[in-house]
């Protein structure tokens, strides 16, 4: 029996970023990079904007760990009205991906 991590490649949504729909969210979100993107969420509870975090896990796992938790980190400091991390908190706890 195997115990492997299932593979995961290509752009994937790491997480889901909640802020108030008053919000200038554009002025306030990282330039985006072929690491990463940002796609505004087709629902979301009335008053507030759901934005997905994508990942390309073209460069591996780790890599992309790595960039998830920066592109977060970076959003969670900028002061945003009601932000709040929806999905992908996890990411922030990471430091490292390898066997301690």
């Amino acid at each position: 029996m195997s115990t492997s991590s299932p593979q995961i490649s290509g752009w994937t949504v790491v997480a889901t970023v909640e802020v108030a729909d008053t919000e200038a969210i554009a002025q306030f979100l990282p330039r985006e990079s072929s690491e990463y993107r940002f796609q505004r969420a087709p629902q979301s509870p009335q008053g507030f904007i759901w934005i997905d975090i994508y990942v390309d896990f073209g460069s591996g796992i780790e890599h992309a760990s790595r960039i998830a938790r920066t592109v977060l980190g970076e959003l969670a400091a900028c002061g945003l009205t009601d932000f709040r991390i929806i999905a992908g908190r996890a990411y922030l706890d990471l430091t490292s991906l390898a066997p301690a």
